[in-house]
């Protein structure tokens, strides 16, 4: 099975590349601005390079990042945070100072001045800057700030990093997870107190779940300052389990079998259960669930 996983990692990655060369690098509303989907491809190529150690997925992350800061178009949103995870995994692997410089200034926008709602979650901003999603809680949000902010106190220490994020992932599971089935909702709106549609997205969940997963791989699983963010992770993981379609995949609504199945849930998923086991989060149950997926 390893080995398995191994070659659909590589395959995963070599075909990421591809569609980042073919779709992004051409497309000039995407690469032209520091933006979450670029942000969440370099995100697995990265992780792919550290699992089978394929050199080229490093240099293509590179190559990416430093084709954007040579032209100066980093900006600072929360949907566009997940490129700084990049930043800081270049860093880890080179120690690049240019690297540290642009984390240092991203983590200062971050904790100083990203707008928050009154329940203190950050506000889900995006690039463009036109758009204002005053009082309003999106999943995405945790994975893409979340993971850079453990991964800022796993990496370089920072202690206010570490207390952001635990309070964000505390307030993110007060507002979006549902006290019955322990799945989560995709948005909750300030205004209205309320969720709009208040489905359980697939992707949504995969978000949540990967970014759980990765935070509490970077803060320490078996801290006990966690058990909160740990309890949570697993009330999640049991409900969205108890969902999996016999193919292994799951919808794109997951209490909803009239929906269709969708990939990029089933990954995220799959991702975090086996991730879970690994950690020793997760029973053993979690990793037929996971390799099925």
């Amino acid at each position: 099975m390893k080995d398995k996983l191994l070659q659909t990692i590589r395959l995963i990655a070599d075909a990421t590349i591809v569609l980042m060369r073919d779709e992004y690098e051409n497309f000039e509303p995407v690469i032209h601005r520091w933006d979450w989907q670029p942000g969440v491809g370099l995100y697995g190529l990265i992780r792919a390079y550290e699992s089978v150690g394929e050199k080229r997925y490093l240099e293509y992350s590179q190559y990416y990042i430093n084709r954007l800061l040579d032209v100066d178009l980093v900006s600072y949103s929360i949907n566009g945070s997940i490129l700084f995870e990049t930043v800081l995994k270049l860093y880890e692997h080179s120690r690049d100072e240019r690297y540290m410089t642009e984390i240092n200034y991203y983590l200062r926008w971050l904790l100083r001045s990203a707008a928050k709602c009154q329940n203190g979650c950050f506000e889900h901003s995006w690039t463009e800057t036109h758009v204002h999603l005053t009082e309003q809680v999106w999943i995405d949000t945790l994975f893409m700030a979340g993971i850079v902010l453990a991964d800022s106190y796993r990496l370089l220490g920072r202690e206010d990093s570490r207390a952001e994020v635990l309070q964000q992932f505390a307030a993110h599971q007060a507002c979006l997870q549902d006290t019955q089935t322990g799945l989560y909702r995709h948005l909750y709106d300030g205004h209205s107190n309320g969720h709009m549609a208040g489905v359980f997205w697939g992707r949504g969940n995969g978000w949540m779940a990967a970014s759980a997963v990765d935070a509490l791989e970077a803060l320490g699983a078996n801290n006990a300052d966690h058990l909160a963010m740990v309890d949570s992770f697993r009330q999640q993981v049991e409900a969205v389990k108890s969902l999996q379609d016999a193919s292994g995949m799951f919808h794109t609504v997951l209490n909803d079998p009239s929906t269709y199945l969708e990939m990029s849930a089933t990954a995220a998923l799959g991702y975090a259960f086996l991730k879970g086991v690994r950690l020793g989060l997760l029973s053993e149950d979690f990793r037929c669930a996971g390799e099925k997926a």
